[in-house]
């Protein structure tokens, strides 16, 4: 009896020897992924980053696979770095764990309102708004979908919104004096 409780416990301190360690060299990942970020340099900070990922996905915890947090991140790293089409896989991967993640939709609205489709921009930033409507950016996001769409009505509701939200916003306060 007291072998197996000495075996069981040596299993435990491995395991949190094992956590501790993993933790000490995400955290060393991270890091470099955000000093390579802050130079403007995506690609490294990705790489960087995936080994972030490698981690996580040891942690049993995360059930072999990465938070919708690090699909985020790591999506926009690579947007940044101009490969459009992995950070949306990233995007919709955090959706894919997490449905209404807010930051995920607004990823992937700002994609398709940077490629021009208006409508799929308005309809995620509709889900964002839903799931976090206090947050001034996805109104100012789709005040620029619905200008483009030809709703001005609309565009200035979102507009006004922003500004009761945030009073001294100037980019809404603009965008408003500009539609009206």
């Amino acid at each position: 009896m007291k072998g197996k409780i000495i075996i069981a416990l040596l299993i435990v301190a491995v395991i949190v020897g094992a956590g501790y360690g993993s933790f000490r060299a995400k955290k060393q990942y991270v890091e470099r992924t955000a000093i390579a970020e802050s130079r403007g340099d995506f690609a490294t900070a990705i790489k960087q980053f995936n080994k972030v990922v490698f981690i996580e996905q040891l942690n049993p915890v995360n059930m072999g696979k990465p938070t919708a947090a690090a699909h985020i991140y790591r999506g926009r790293l690579y947007f940044n770095n101009g490969e459009v089409n992995k950070a949306l896989e990233d995007l919709n991967a955090a959706i894919k764990i997490d449905k209404k993640n807010a930051e995920a939709h607004f990823g992937i609205a700002l994609i398709r309102l940077q490629e021009g489709d208006l409508k799929q921009a308005e309809k995620e930033l509709t889900i964002v708004i839903k799931e976090n409507p206090k947050w001034v950016e996805p109104y100012l996001s789709r005040s620029v979908a619905y200008r483009k769409l030809g709703e001005k009505e609309k565009a200035v509701a979102d507009l006004e919104k922003a500004l009761k939200l945030d009073p001294k916003n100037v980019a809404a306060k603009t965008a408003l004096d500009f539609l009206e």
